[in-house]
């Protein structure tokens, strides 16, 4: 009887074990399921929550917006494309002084300058977005159109190439923080396609030392064929 009592106990833990181990890789399978958003024009990618969902952009350079689930939360988050081409002539290696001067500190002020009761809480250089070098700035402030709501932003912007990127999101100040980690997986989620940048600084050159070294050019016909 102790026997047989011992083994059903047993049998009773060891399914309670495979029933909590399902039910955690079944968990973490849903909260895995995510939706993925690329943009080919502006050349940049994003994964967010599937109880997410995309909702109208509000500004010219909005090139995505998304809202999470909870109606008086207000919390969304955006991704803004802007044209920027000063400083293209520039080799990569200098991007990190570029991002210093042109997207720090004075770039937020003017950014959060379409919002009232602004306050720059935390600022910082040296952060990234996708593949470019980035500031990141976190503020309090309150919405100038519509119906007035106190909101908390977490924001990244960084200049790759010849388009600035503005990674944006945002919610009701009291409860902002209970969504920042999902704000900032979000954010950590963008890329920007790398093949608007060639791997050389200043592109491929014809080696200028090799004077043997020869260049085809191939035509339509084995006789248009060309090397000089």
């Amino acid at each position: 009887m102790f026997s047989i009592s011992k083994f059903f106990c047993t049998g009773l833990a060891l399914g309670a074990l495979l029933t909590i181990a399902f039910t955690a890789t079944f968990s973490s399978h849903v909260q895995a399921e995510t939706f993925f958003y690329e943009d080919r024009d502006e050349r940049f990618t994003l994964t967010f929550p599937d109880t997410w969902k995309r909702i109208g952009n509000q500004k010219a350079d909005d090139q995505v917006t998304i809202a999470a689930p909870g109606v008086n939360d207000y919390a969304t988050c955006r991704v803004r494309v802007r044209q920027d081409r000063r400083y293209i002539i520039y080799p990569g290696k200098f991007d990190s002084d570029v991002q210093k001067t042109a997207y720090s500190r004075d770039f937020w002020n003017t950014y959060l300058g379409e919002y009232d009761e602004v306050v720059i809480e935390a600022f910082k250089d040296y952060s990234g977005l996708g593949r470019g070098y980035a500031s990141m700035a976190e503020a309090a402030y309150e919405t100038a159109e519509g119906t007035p709501v106190h909101k908390r932003g977490v924001m990244f912007a960084t200049l790759y190439h010849d388009r600035a990127y503005i990674a944006e999101c945002s919610a009701e100040e009291s409860v902002f923080y209970k969504w920042r980690p999902a704000f900032l997986s979000v954010i950590k989620s963008m890329d920007i396609t790398s093949e608007v940048r060639h791997s050389k600084s200043r592109g491929h050159y014809r080696s200028l030392n090799n004077k043997d070294e020869e260049v085809e050019v191939l035509g339509p016909r084995e006789l248009d064929t060309y090397s000089f």
